[in-house]
């Protein structure tokens, strides 16, 4: 854990030392509504409790007690369990997708410059100096995959299993649910905060090959048109260096792969569960 975070600081700080980090706005909206879900959950809880059960009193620590500060305390207490999950992992996952979109935008800038640099400007200078952004590129997402390969991988399985498990519930119980729907609305948003979270690890870290992949194809464009010109003696070497196969590739512990083709395979494999479970109930 310690190594990680001295990683972590590490790659903030020589990010933070090359560019200004910021979140978007969508990153922005995420993060506030990330955060307010424990008190969601905590108003549902609240809800469930003195309005649906209609209870008088509550249970603290073995004593039943009776007045409003205890329901004071029972919000308080639901807030801190929504934060322990899903909030404080999915606030693990907007950093780790910060990080992977501001890759992207590295990624996308390359590109723009290759696809706006002249043929006659293309030289073995400018293909050096991409080599060395690429260079650098693959050293932070290396880094960063040495903080988050577990984390990012215990991640992906958690929101994955809590997946399983509401689906499963809402299948094989929703006669309960549709009677009660605090507990429903409960459930849903769990479903919503775990798929979410994990859908975005796919999202973006799986956008990380297909910008390098435009790159390359925007270099590889330019070589092309280059050569209707005049050929260089010596470029070869930075052609099969940034032509290489994909190295963007984040995982989790190299067992799961974050690939936006992953998704569809990701949604079948929860019905194909979901299903399992109604068999078995």
């Amino acid at each position: 854990m310690r190594r990680g975070r001295y990683h972590l600081t590490g790659l903030l700080r020589i990010l933070s030392e090359t560019q200004k980090l910021s979140f978007t706005w969508i990153e922005s909206v995420c993060f506030y509504v990330i955060c307010s879900v424990p008190m969601t959950f905590a108003a549902l809880n609240v809800v469930q409790q003195v309005v649906v059960d209609n209870k008088t009193t509550f249970d603290v620590y073995g004593l039943n007690v009776s007045s409003y500060p205890k329901i004071m305390f029972n919000f308080v207490r639901s807030c801190l369990w929504g934060f322990i999950y899903p909030t404080s992992v999915n606030l693990v996952v907007l950093l780790y997708c910060f990080l992977c979109q501001n890759f992207c935008r590295q990624i996308s800038r390359i590109t723009y410059d290759i696809q706006e640099c002249r043929v006659q400007n293309f030289t073995l200078y400018q293909q050096a100096n991409i080599s060395v952004q690429k260079a650098r590129i693959e050293d932070l997402l290396h880094l960063t995959q040495r903080v988050f390969s577990v984390p990012s991988f215990l991640i992906s399985t958690t929101h994955f299993c809590a997946c399983i498990t509401v689906l499963g519930s809402l299948i094989v119980d929703a006669s309960t649910f549709i009677k009660n729907y605090t507990l429903l609305c409960q459930l849903v948003l769990l479903f919503l905060n775990s798929s979410g979270g994990l859908l975005a690890c796919l999202w973006t870290a799986g956008g990380l090959p297909l910008a390098e992949d435009e790159m390359k194809g925007a270099f590889q464009r330019k070589i092309r048109e280059q050569s209707h010109l005049f050929r260089m003696v010596d470029e070869e070497c930075f052609q099969k260096e940034l032509l290489q196969k994909p190295s963007f590739l984040m995982s989790g512990c190299g067992i799961v792969y974050f690939q936006r083709s992953s998704i569809l395979s990701l949604l079948g494999t929860m019905l194909t569960y979901s299903i399992l479970l109604v068999t078995k109930a």
